[in-house]
Parts: structure tokens; C-alpha cells; sequence
């Protein structure tokens, strides 16, 4: 194969030379001529050309110098050298550094007819070579790039991935699946690390691997950290090749922990609501069956008692009713506000009217301090709902002619509000389990105290929505402080 248009470089200083080259070369390549060594070098060095004639006896260097720079700036340049009348030890020389082929002044046509072809033929499979070598490089550069990216994406994801082969030596795995499985240490490709898995993922590796006839993915919910701390759902898929054959199997792992976690909360939240609804359903069934089968006689007094006890477990009931409403409509984010900018402290003082009967019945002393313009952003039922149920304990808790103190004020961009009680108070383990659903601590003071156990859990929900806070301090039979906090709606950023 040869190359047109190649380009040759001739540095010789003898017109006879010059004359023989140019008319073999004639109209076929491109020849550039430079007779002395130092130019031609510079010009050899600009650039590599397909075949380079060299004088051996140049006016200014030695032909051989010219060579060796050529070829440790080109290691693959076609260099012919010439000369008049070359010994054997100049010609091994020129061999040694790494020339292609040595002429004989006077040069012949018929042998440089000869030699050029077949020095420009080599040449090509030499460019051929680095072409085939540049797009292997770049197949594999590729190549790299994509393993590289498919490694990232498969390391992001959140699922666990292992590919195992029929030995059950490890192929593949993600950083993932060591989390999900707790393994802390590097598992090198070819390591069998089947003993480290979870029993049931051993089983459904070992029943993909042994059934080579099936194509069926086998797929199952393992426990790792009870009850539903970490739960896994594994999936484990045999690899097959283009005939069928199995080659291994790939398992991969997802954390369910959370749908768990939620089913196990709704089993026990069912669970919690049927027990709290049976005993006054209960009570009320027994006290209406009274009534109908008229078991008292004729006492009216008594029918009126039991009547008025129906009513009381009915209001119960609703009251217990639409609070799980609620908690469940601020769960599913379904509850509808009405987010506006007003007066917290004005909205205090207006709850608090609302209790002034309950007050007076109980001979509580009420005193106040609550500053004026502390403005929040929040729906305003939802805050008064807050106000009242931490005042309606502060009552209900609080002993007979006891204090009640309640403070508003603004500090650090945040308005407060402190509901202080000299009541039963609160003993110090209860108090980190006042928020969980259908908590009442037990106490010989709280034993005749009615109550849904949600109010404290829905006031949570309804200070956490609004970027609230909330603390207790509580001495038991000496009363409780409760603070809830928000932030002043002239420092935050409207809420859509």
C-alpha cells in the first residue's frame, strides 16, 4: 500500500544526488530540499515526514548526528542515508541507530525506483498501526468512561446490588449492600462472602443457583434489625447467557424499613383506638340496656345519673374521635389552614376569657403578663387549639386554689408563651413520653381525671408545623412551666 502526496525530506549538499531524487520523485511527493545539516534538522524536527534521505558527509555534521536527533524526536522516521563511499562501520552505525536502508553514491534510478515504494509502503502499515492503536485507546478510554459512570450511578442508588456466580464467588457489589447487610469491611471480586449474608438471602441465592432450569425471581421481606428498625426486601434474579445457561445470580436488597415501621405504627395505633373506644362503648351499651329494661324501677334520679354518664362517655368519645381526625389529617397533610399574620398575644388573652368560669369554679388565681404586637404567621384555630389545651391542664391539673401564671414575650426574633401551674405536676419519667399517643401518666392525683390522651401529641404536631418549640419543666406535686415558641412573623418568610 502506498501513500500519495507523501512528504520527503532530502538533506544533501550534491547536485547529483539532489537531480537523481527529484527525477524519481518527480510529480508523485512532495520533496523539500535542504543542503546543509543545521537547516535541514531544523526543518526535519518541525514536523515527522513520511521518509527522510540523509548526506552522510554533510558541510557542517555528520550525517549520522542528523539521524540520531531525527529518531529521538520521530522514534518511528523512515531514514535512508547516503554516501560516496561508506565503510562497514559507518553502515552498521547508521543500522544500530536505527536507520532504514543505506545508498551508495552515484544513486541509480532503478534501485531508488525500488526502495521508495517499499520504504513508503512501510510507512503506511506504521500510520495504520498507530491508527488502529489511537482507536483501541479510545475504545477503552470509552470503555473505562462508561464502566466509570455505570459504577457511580450503580453506587448512588439506594438499593443494595451483588452479583454472585455459580460458585457463589462475588462478582460485583455496592456500597449499599454492605449497609443494608452490616458487613464493615472491602469484599474483593472472587471472595465468597455467602456465610457473611442474612440466612434468608443465603436461601434464595442458594435456590436460584440450584435450580438452573428455572428463570424465576424468588423475593422476600427480611428482618435485620427487629422489629421494623431495618427490614429489607430482597429480590434475587438467576443471570442467564443467550443459550439459557445459568451464570450466576443478582440480589438486590431495598430498605422497606419506613412502610414497615408505618404498618406496624398503624397496627398498633387500630389496635390502641379499639381499646380506648371499647370501655365507654361498653359503658354506654350496659347503661342504655338499663335504662330500656328499666332495671332501677321507678328511681328517676338514677336513670337521670345514668343518662347523664351516657352523655359524658359520648362526649368522650367524640372528643377522642376528632382528635384522631386531626392527628391523622396533619400525618396525611390533608388538613386544610389558613396561614394569616396576627396578634399571638391578643389571641392568648382571648383563650383565656374562655376559661374564666372553669377558673372561678375551681378557686384558681390567675396572673398575667403578656405583651402586646408579638405577630406570627400560622393558622389561627390551630394556635388557639395550642393555647387551650396547655391553660385547660394548667386547670384541670392544678390544685384547688392554686396559681396560674401566663407570660408572653418576645425574645431572639421568637414570641413566648409560658403556661406556669402550681399543680400535681409531672413526675421526671413521664415527662419524655407526654408527646406519644394516648400517654396519661398515672398517678394517685390523675386516677378521676377525664382525658383523650392526643392533646399533648396534636399540640406537638401543630408547634413543629409553624417552626415552633416547646419545653417543660415539671416538679412532681409541685406544678409544671410549659413554653411554646414561634417565630415573630416580621423575621421569617411567608408561608405559602
Amino acid at each position: 500500500m502506498l501513500l500519495t502526496g507523501a512528504n520527503i525530506l532530502l538533506i544533501e549538499h550534491d547536485q547529483r544526488v539532489i537531480d537523481s531524487i527529484k527525477q524519481v520523485v518527480s510529480f508523485h511527493y512532495t520533496l523539500d530540499i535542504e543542503t546543509h545539516a543545521s537547516t535541514g534538522l531544523k526543518r526535519a524536527l518541525l514536523k515527522e515526514y513520511d521518509l527522510y534521505f540523509i548526506d552522510c558527509r554533510l558541510p557542517d555534521r555528520h550525517g549520522l548526528e542528523v539521524l540520531s536527533e531525527v529518531l529521538k524526536t520521530y522514534p518511528e522516521a523512515i531514514c535512508v542515508m547516503i554516501d560516496e563511499d561508506p565503510d562497514i562501520d559507518t553502515i552498521m552505525r547508521s543500522a544500530h541507530i536505527g536507520g532504514y536502508d543505506f545508498l551508495k553514491k552515484p544513486l541509480r534510478n532503478d534501485k531508488l525506483e525500488r526502495l521508495i515504494p517499499r520504504a513508503l509502503e512501510r510507512r503506511w502499515y506504521i500510520q495504520e498501526a498507530r491508527r488502529l492503536k489511537e482507536e483501541k485507546e479510545k475504545s477503552l478510554t470509552a470503555i473505562a468512561e462508561e464502566q466509570s459512570r455505570l459504577r457511580s450511578v450503580i453506587d448512588s442508588i439506594d438499593d443494595g446490588l451483588m452479583i454472585v456466580n455459580q460458585l457463589r464467588e462475588t462478582i460485583f457489589i455496592n456500597p449499599r449492600f454492605h449497609q443494608l447487610v452490616g458487613i464493615q469491611r472491602e469484599i474483593n471480586p472472587g471472595e465468597n462472602i455467602f456465610d457473611l449474608l442474612p440466612r434468608k438471602l443465603q436461601k434464595q441465592i442458594r435456590s436460584v443457583l440450584e435450580n438452573p432450569n428455572s428463570s424465576c425471581s424468588i423475593k422476600e421481606e427480611i428482618v435485620i434489625e427487629p422489629p421494623a428498625k431495618l427490614v429489607i426486601l430482597a429480590n434475587t434474579t438467576p443471570i442467564l447467557d443467550d443459550r439459557g445457561n445459568l451464570l450466576g445470580s443478582v440480589s438486590v436488597l431495598r430498605d422497606v424499613s419506613e412502610l414497615k415501621a408505618l404498618e406496624l405504627s398503624k397496627s398498633e395505633f387500630i389496635n390502641m383506638v379499639a381499646h380506648e373506644l371499647k370501655a365507654p362503648l361498653g359503658a354506654i351499651k350496659s347503661y342504655l340496656e338499663m335504662i330500656i329494661n328499666k332495671d332501677l324501677g321507678e328511681n328517676q334520679d338514677m336513670y337521670d345519673q345514668y343518662l347523664q354518664r351516657t352523655l359524658e362517655r359520648s362526649n368522650a368519645m367524640l372528643a377522642l374521635l376528632q382528635d384522631l381526625l386531626n392527628i391523622f389529617r396533619m400525618d396525611a397533610k390533608t388538613l386544610r389552614r389558613e396561614i394569616e399574620r396576627f396578634d399571638a398575644g391578643s389571641l392568648l388573652e382571648e383563650t383565656l376569657e374562655f376559661f374564666q368560669s372553669n377558673i372561678r369554679e375551681r378557686g384558681i388565681n390567675v396572673e398575667t403578663q403578656i405583651q402586646n404586637d408579638l405577630f406570627i404567621r400560622a393558622d389561627r384555630e390551630e394556635i388557639r387549639r395550642v393555647y387551650t389545651n396547655l391553660i385547660s391542664n394548667a386547670i384541670k391539673y392544678n390544685k384547688e386554689k392554686g396559681t396560674i401564671r401566663i407570660r408572653a414575650y418576645r425574645a431572639d426574633n421568637r414570641a413566648f408563651f409560658e403556661i406556669e401551674d402550681t399543680g400535681i405536676g409531672i413526675k421526671e419519667e413521664d415527662i419524655p413520653r407526654l408527646y406519644e399517643e394516648f400517654f396519661r401518666a398515672k398517678n394517685r392525683y390523675t386516677r378521676n381525671i377525664s382525658g383523650t390522651g392526643l392533646g399533648m401529641t396534636i399540640l406537638k404536631k401543630i408547634v413543629d408545623e409553624y417552626g415552633g418549640g416547646i419545653g417543660i419543666r415539671s416538679e412532681y406535686e409541685k406544678g409544671s412551666t410549659f413554653t411554646v415558641s414561634f417565630p415573630l412573623a416580621d423575621t421569617t418568610a411567608e408561608k405559602s
